[in-house]
């Protein structure tokens, strides 16, 4: 055989083997490399699972506006403001991001405001009113967006109120208390937070609306007294069960 082929035969042998050899490696490389997954459709990283049972407590502030109206010509406002405190239980059940939820709190309240008018030309007389709120109650259902372990939400329901009214208007110089308990429409918003798998932490504002209600201080006679109150509520919460899923979508 000529030289020259020879030597383009071994060439060509040791062009292909270095070909295979570098093939060879490359496919080893791919093999030793991690294969990255990409999750399932529909299936999102662990997040935090709100659904279960829960209670808590909460401290605050509250106030009201009340309007004070008579047949005789008394027209009176004052505001009643103070702290409040109690406790709250529940339950939440998480579709997706959305957590639909109903909850009942009960808080014990010292919301006392007061103001007077003067009555008479001959002999003015000073005539006081005064306003009490010892406690409130609520009982709302919740619609909520979570994202993981924040969750936005609204409320809305029944709102009750233990009211006390002291006035000598009608009996002075002597005066007269009535209490009764009231009840109107809530409506609220708040943000919570998550903060351990059982524990969360919330801040939320509730409007109480009582709307307008007569009373009789003396037989005789009728005051129409009108009343809103506002309360901003900080709360931590104590969830039964649950913990981190993946939540699906």
């Amino acid at each position: 055989m000529h030289k020259g082929t020879m030597r383009r035969g071994l060439l060509a042998l040791v062009g292909l083997a270095g070909a295979a050899m570098f093939s060879s490696a490359a496919i080893a490389a791919d093999i030793s490399r991690p294969v990255y997954k990409a999750p399932p459709a529909g299936v999102m990283p662990v997040a935090y699972d709100w659904t279960g049972f829960y209670i808590g407590g909460h401290v605050g502030y509250g106030w009201a506006d009340k309007d004070w109206r008579d047949a005789f010509g008394l027209a009176t406002s004052h505001g009643s403001d103070g702290f409040l405190g109690g406790g709250q239980v529940g339950f939440n059940y998480q579709i997706n991001q959305f957590v639909l939820g109903v909850e009942g709190d009960v808080s014990w309240a010292n919301l006392k405001g007061d103001s007077t008018a003067v009555f008479g030309l001959a002999a003015p007389i000073t005539q006081t009113f005064n306003s009490e709120v010892d406690w409130t109650s609520t009982l709302t259902g919740r619609l909520g967006f979570a994202f993981d372990r924040w969750l936005v939400y609204g409320k809305g329901g029944v709102a009750w109120a233990g009211d006390r009214y002291t006035t000598n208007r009608y009996t002075f110089p002597a005066a007269v208390e009535l209490s009764d308990t009231r009840w109107g429409w809530t409506a609220g918003a708040g943000v919570e937070y998550a903060f351990a798998p059982n524990w969360s932490a919330k801040l939320e504002y509730n409007y109480m609306d009582f709307g307008t209600k007569a009373y009789s201080f003396t037989p005789g006679t009728s005051t129409d007294i009108d009343q809103q109150l506002h309360a901003v509520k900080f709360g931590v919460n104590y969830k039964f069960g649950g913990g981190p899923i993946a939540a699906r979508y």
